[in-house]
């Protein structure tokens, strides 16, 4: 079942197409050095001009495009992605563990991160501007989403099931639907202020986010939103106050702690959002 899910969630990151436009000065540098002008595709046993290894890929398109692990790269838990290359294909097929870029431009990702059974880390590049999806990793353990980042997209980590924290750099403004689903060992995730729209299903099941502060721009939360995240306390700002929200948004199977400001949109409202086992506090 996992597996078929998994192919159908691929399918959908294909589908919707997280573009993260790449604008490398040192393109050229790389395609003379990677490259093979014979062929339209090949393996490259050398390294470019900056020392980058590049063996540990397979090339396609007359050596401009990285489309997987060579079978020297399958072989190494941890890789560099160098730059001037093209992203297409996926990691799939040897051990890896840690993925490194070595330049912070943006790249196009596409779904090369996606199922990969043994991925543990990743550093994204600092300048990246659109999030790419890392779903279906059930190894991964740790993510930090760069400050250029505005969107989280749809099933961007859904069943990564090892995630434990996630950072956010910058000003994210919308996590959407199926964004973090079943992410079962999910325990830290900072939301910033920014953040205006949480959609469907954005954390449902993610069993152990004990605690969370929404952000106080928040405005529309989708149905099931924070359903069964095994809250235990959850913090609303005194500004925050919804214009779109589902009645079990925030519906636990056990008893948790609102922290509100008396007099507040969210104190006002309380009985209306918070339906279930929620107890109010003040702070």
């Amino acid at each position: 079942m996992k597996k078929l899910i998994c192919v159908v969630l691929a399918g959908a990151v294909i589908m919707g197409a997280c573009a993260c436009n790449k604008k490398d000065s040192r393109r050229d540098s790389g395609r003379d050095s990677g490259g093979d002008s014979g062929r339209d595709s090949a393996v490259v046993q050398d390294k470019d001009d900056d020392g980058s290894d590049i063996e540990n890929f397979k090339l396609e398109n007359r050596g401009t495009v990285i489309v997987g692990l060579s079978d020297i790269g399958k072989t190494k838990e941890t890789i560099t992605l160098p730059a001037g290359y093209e992203i297409s294909g996926d990691l799939r097929g040897g051990v890896v563990k840690h993925v490194y870029f070595e330049s912070d431009d943006d790249i196009e990702l596409w779904a090369f991160l996606c199922e990969n059974e043994t991925l543990e880390t990743v550093e994204l590049p600092a300048n990246m501007t659109k999030m790419c999806y890392i779903s279906c990793c059930p190894a991964l353990k740790e993510i930090t989403i760069p400050k250029g980042v505005t969107r989280i997209p749809t099933t961007c980590f859904s069943l990564d099931y090892s995630l434990e924290t996630v950072t956010i750099l910058g000003d994210v403004t919308e996590i959407e639907t199926l964004a973090f689903r079943d992410c079962k060992s999910l325990r830290y995730i900072n939301l910033p202020d920014s953040i205006t729209e949480v959609g469907r299903k954005a954390f449902y099941g993610c069993k152990t986010l004990e605690e969370l502060t929404l952000p106080k721009n928040l405005k529309v939360v989708g149905d099931l939103a924070f359903a069964d995240i095994g809250l235990k306390v959850l913090t609303v700002p005194e500004e925050m106050e919804l214009e779109k929200w589902d009645t079990a948004a925030f519906i636990q199977k056990e008893s948790y702690t609102v922290r509100v400001k008396e007099g507040s949109w969210a104190d006002q409202n309380f009985e209306k959002l918070f339906a279930g086992p929620s107890v109010k506090e003040y702070y």
